[in-house]
């Protein structure tokens, strides 16, 4: 067993800080953003919760979806596809990958792309190993995998036991558990057909489907995430505005608590929906995001914070914060836990650019804003930080 300072100084590495005799010293930290069919990248002082642009990459082919990071913090991998599908023709989609220079975190291309026959890749995901790359596809209703070279470069997909596995409208995300052992995938539903939470055993990058969860009429999953330490998930409902909290043991979840995210769940707007949630490294706190697509009809876009109770897990609305935007639709913590980044989506009802806007983490979870940031370009699909290698 390890000893005590080095479990605590190995915690301190995994979230970005690296310890040192009589102070503490924070990894450079960047923040990649995407903004239409551009990606950008800044570096983020977290004292400041400040950014400053570093580089923009020229336009990519169509607008950047989803974006994930190697574990080694040494790639990335960028999904894009066109946004509404085009009618006439078949879609087109790519999945890029890039380097991430150690220093600057600014990126250069990696090798040849990858486009799906499953078309579309909303959300990418890196598993644990850094040996392969998840993609959710949501018109085709299905996940899919890649191998990733040593490298970083794409490899070649992996065969499933089944191609496609109909998994309903819409898959909107593919996480592996920390045990790299399950994977889950939210299925959101829509007015005529149901959400569903679709579960599969992941082993040598095969998704062998194990239980679907059902959602009654109203209810539908958009994203989860998972405590660092306890076997604990969160779900975000994007349809019913609902944060469900599980136990998770060997591929089964187990609800514990069901919690509203809105801070007026009475408001009936007919766009509002939740969208990103990220649980704090330190696990005290759970974040969501409440868009309204609809602005002007009454309804919350907001970060909803959650302190979560220690012993059962059960989390407790504790502020609502405005996103300062419309339609929040990603965030992003920064690695050591004092600032959270919102990519609101849309423009406003005054014409004003879809923004990033940052805000400082108190040391009670709660948000304080502090600036934005416009986002010319188009929607703004994503933000991600992470510390430098």
């Amino acid at each position: 067993m390890l000893h005590p300072a080095l479990q605590f100084g190995l915690l301190l590495a995994s979230m970005g800080v690296v310890a040192c005799s009589g102070a503490s010293a924070t990894k450079p930290t960047v923040v990649y953003a995407s903004s239409g069919k551009l990606l950008r990248v800044y570096a983020l002082d977290a004292a400041r919760a400040e950014l400053t642009l570093k580089q923009t990459l020229p336009e990519l082919e169509n607008d950047v979806h989803y974006v994930a990071v190697h574990p080694s913090r040494k790639y990335l991998y960028v999904s894009c596809s066109e946004i509404p599908p085009p009618k006439d023709r078949p879609v087109v989609n790519a999945i890029h990958a890039f380097t991430i220079d150690g220093k600057t975190g600014t990126l250069a291309s990696l090798g040849p792309t990858y486009a799906s026959p499953l078309a579309r890749a909303v959300h990418v995901s890196v598993d644990r190993t850094g040996h392969y790359l998840l993609m959710a596809h949501n018109f085709a209703e299905s996940a899919s995998v890649l191998r990733l070279n040593a490298d970083g470069s794409l490899g070649a997909p992996v065969q499933q036991p089944e191609e496609r596995q109909h998994l309903g409208f819409l898959a909107h995300q593919v996480r592996v558990d920390p045990s790299n052992r399950w994977a889950f995938v939210p299925v959101r539903g829509n007015e005529t057909s149901l959400g569903h939470m679709a579960i599969f055993d992941f082993h040598d990058g095969v998704l062998q489907k194990r239980s679907v969860l059902d959602y009654p009429s109203g209810l539908g999953p958009r994203h989860l995430d998972f405590h660092p330490t306890k076997p604990w998930v969160y779900v975000a409902m994007e349809n019913g505005n609902r944060l469900i909290t599980y136990e998770h043991r060997d591929g089964v979840l187990t609800q514990r608590f069901d919690t509203t995210t809105l801070a007026s769940p009475g408001g009936g707007s007919p766009g509002q929906g939740a969208g990103a949630i990220h649980v704090h490294p330190s696990g005290q706190w759970v974040y969501v995001s409440n868009r309204d697509t609809s602005p002007g009809d009454g309804g919350e876009n907001s970060v909803a914070v959650f302190a979560i109770d220690a012993a059962t897990g059960e989390p407790k609305l504790v502020q609502s914060m405005d996103a300062h935007g419309i339609s929040p639709r990603t965030m992003t913590l920064d690695p050591s836990g004092h600032v959270l980044i919102v990519a609101n989506q849309t423009k406003g009802p005054n014409g004003a650019e879809p923004n990033l806007s940052v805000f400082r983490i108190g040391s009670d979870g709660k948000l304080t804003y502090v600036r934005t940031y416009p986002q010319a370009g188009g929607d703004a699909w994503w933000v991600g930080a992470l510390s430098l290698p």
